[in-house]
């Protein structure tokens, strides 16, 4: 136990196992769903809205009791946010003092760099959420109203509103997300929910500040998530423009789909009539994923960032990796690596074990495995996601993959750990032929 206290990924970890056994227990004990669901089902409905991922087994508009949609809505909210930021933050306002071991797990849980500042920063996280929230749900419930009653149009607003700043990706539209969603106003609200879930909350925080004139210059963080969001967003949008050069859909569905491909999961497009081209491009986009400190997963954009810059300073000759004329740690490139090699070899275990249990189509396969463990949501399925038609251990495993998505490999493996043996000893160095 006092290992398990000292660790902050366990007790993050911890949290999302126990979030999603709560929330599998509610699913089983209330009527929240239509018809009788298999248990398996059922939980793994659960795990994929506390990680906000969005692959569905159960349809959420038809199979889901309005009562099950509103304990999806909470899990959502709650697995977004982060169960530790939610329970501080109420902690703070009945007044209780947050001791050093809370404020090193809320730090891990936000990404947040240091401990000075961090009540003040969990303040503003929430209240920036409530907002982003609130603003979206208003303007997505006047451009409903005219299709659906005013308090259908509200739910409905809500609903989507929350899931698409958590980039949960889960639809409750009758007729599923496309059909409702086929205008670019609607495109645009939750392209901007997205994105703002997606930036991390300490660069939405640095915004403000720099806005305000509370800070001279921007950070070097917030720098590199926005040159590698913006150079994500313009690439990733202009390759699949060429890779479906013909697609129906037009310029719109293929700008949204590069938005919502890094974790978000919601899609006008039916994936399945892509090129697997396309599907590849994607699948790289849903890889990299969002940006640390946000509710989207992956191997996150500085992660990225920070290998690609190391690559070609390797390349050019340099001994250091600059960044906006800030020299990068060797640690952190050290710890890039480990995450984007972990990541990958995770990715291939589970690809290919699920590929030898049920022997369906490798590209489907490895399409819903890296949707899962990047919390994207995105699959080639019909109407439900494509793990509604593997087995139950395939299922086991995209329901592990998830949680592992959601915690971060990194956060995993030090979390499962046995514990940490640090040594100071230097040993004589090796000359390998590399």
């Amino acid at each position: 136990m006092k290992k398990v206290k000292a660790n902050p990924a366990k007790v993050i970890l911890g949290s999302y196992i126990g979030l999603i056994g709560a929330g599998f227990l509610l699913f089983v004990l209330l009527p929240t769903t239509e018809r009788e669901v298999s248990c398996i089902d059922l939980l793994f409905t659960v795990t994929s809205a506390v990680t906000v991922t969005g692959l569905v087994v159960l349809d959420p508009a038809t199979d889901i009791t309005p009562l099950g949609q509103v304990l999806l809505l909470v899990l959502i909210q709650i697995g977004g946010i982060g169960y530790m930021t939610l329970t501080t933050f109420f902690l703070v306002l009945v007044g209780k003092r947050i001791g050093l071991r809370e404020r090193l797990i809320l730090s891990e849980s936000l990404g947040y760099p240091g401990l000075f500042g961090l009540v003040r920063f969990l303040k503003r996280v929430v209240l920036f959420v409530v907002l982003a929230e609130t603003l979206g749900t208003l303007m997505l419930t006047l451009m409903w109203l005219g299709d659906m009653d005013p308090l259908e149009a509200f739910w409905m607003a809500l609903f989507h509103s929350v899931s698409a700043f958590n980039n949960a990706g889960f639809s409750i539209l009758p007729g599923g997300f496309g059909a409702h969603i086929n205008g670019l106003p609607a495109l645009m609200v939750f392209a901007v929910l997205i994105v703002l879930g997606g930036l991390g909350f300490y660069v939405v925080q640095d915004l403000l500040l720099f806005a305000r004139g509370k800070v001279p210059r921007l950070s070097t963080h917030t720098k590199v998530v926005l040159l590698s969001t913006s150079v994500l967003l313009i690439c990733g949008s202009a390759l699949l423009l060429l890779t479906e050069a013909g697609h129906k859909g037009g310029v719109a569905d293929m700008l949204f789909l590069s938005v919502s491909s890094r974790t978000a999961g919601f899609s006008t497009t039916d994936l399945s009539q892509l090129s697997e081209s396309t599907l590849f491009l994607l699948i790289i986009l849903m890889f990299i994923g969002a940006s640390p400190g946000g509710t989207g997963g992956g191997v996150k954009t500085v992660t990225f960032t920070l290998i690609t810059v190391a690559v070609f300073s390797y390349i050019r000759g340099r001994e250091e990796v600059v960044l906006f004329g800030r020299s990068v740690p060797q640690e952190q490139i050290y710890r890039a690596m480990v995450i984007i090699l972990l990541s990958t070899a995770y990715i291939v275990a589970v690809n290919l074990a699920i590929d030898r249990i049920e022997e369906k189509d490798f590209l489907a396969t490895l399409f819903e495995v890296v949707s899962a463990f990047s919390t994207v949501g995105l699959s080639l399925g019909d109407n439900l996601s494509f793990s509604s038609q593997l087995s139950i251990p395939s299922k086991m495993l995209i329901i592990l993959t998830m949680v592992v998505g959601r915690v971060g490999i990194l956060s995993f493996a030090l979390a499962i750990a046995y514990g940490e043996r640090r040594s100071r000893l230097k040993h004589p160095e090796a000359r390998l032929l590399v």
